[in-house]
């Protein structure tokens, strides 16, 4: 697989415009099922390279050792943009049924040197290594200060089990997937992720019942000073309809006749 990278490296240097991308895919259920896929894929100009010298792009995927295309694996392709990927997929019942074919044997063709998933009723945490020797590119004729993502770029994308709460992903992609580059070329590069779920997960609901008693509370206290300010102006606008002034009028009568029959008992 590593000649035949290089190879593509060596067709998209030599022409500008040329994109090549190699992607690992792995997405882990929080049951450790899941599924595994690799693709390749090239822009429509080196495609069209690759005609025009006599071959074709399904040559090309056919020299690639997808162990899990001859194990009962689904061949894929999806075009995005210009860029069209042909790899394959496989399901898991569990992720161990497929470390072993991502990582490296003793022919050096797997693309991590270390992969391990680790999941208990709380936390799953993935560690994985990826290495390769330094390739002398100039060999070919090459600048290899000029192999940049614009280029060539190989990936792993990652999906992970539960809520991701640590990694060192280079990019978080859209639907939440963690993305790191591969050193195909040279270098070392580790990869970690670590997700909670299972109770710990539930967080959420219980912020959301703090804000629902706490509107509660307040609509309580509302609706106990509107009462109060109702029960007040009720009383208000009855004492509005029987002035003072028209009581007193009314009870001045009561005490003048009082008055009046008194005096005329003193006189008799």
């Amino acid at each position: 697989m590593k000649k035949l990278i290089l190879l593509v490296v060596g067709i998209a240097l030599l022409t500008v415009a040329c994109k090549a991308e190699l992607n690992v895919l792995v997405d882990i259920n929080d049951d450790r099922s899941g599924t595994v896929a690799f693709e390749f894929g090239l822009d429509d100009e080196l495609r069209g390279l690759l005609e025009a010298s006599g071959g074709s792009a399904d040559d090309l995927f056919g020299e690639l050792d997808f162990d899990i295309a001859s194990e009962g694996g689904t061949v894929t392709e999806r075009t995005e943009g210009d860029m069209t990927f042909s790899g394959a997929t496989q399901d898991f019942e569990d992720i161990s049924e497929v470390m072993t074919d991502l990582v490296s044997d003793t022919s050096g063709e797997g693309l991590f040197t270390e992969f391990s998933f680790v999941m208990d009723d709380e936390t799953a945490e993935l560690a994985a290594t990826a290495s390769s020797e330094e390739q002398d590119v100039g060999d070919l004729g090459l600048d290899p200060s000029a192999l940049t993502g614009d280029v060539f770029s190989a990936n792993f994308i990652l999906g992970m089990p539960g809520t991701v709460v640590e990694h060192n992903a280079d990019e978080v992609l859209s639907d939440g997937r963690l993305k790191w580059t591969i050193p195909i070329l040279g270098g070392t590069k580790t990869f970690v992720a670590k997700s909670e779920f299972g109770g710990s997960s539930l967080w959420w609901l219980w912020i959301v019942l703090g804000v629902v008693l706490v509107v509660a509370v307040i609509a309580i206290v509302a609706a106990v000073v509107l009462g109060k300010r109702q029960e007040k102006q009720a009383v208000t606008d009855a004492a509005a309809q029987y002035p003072q002034s028209a009581v007193d009028a009314l009870g001045t009568p009561d005490v003048g006749v009082r008055d009046t029959g008194a005096a005329a008992a003193g006189v008799a």
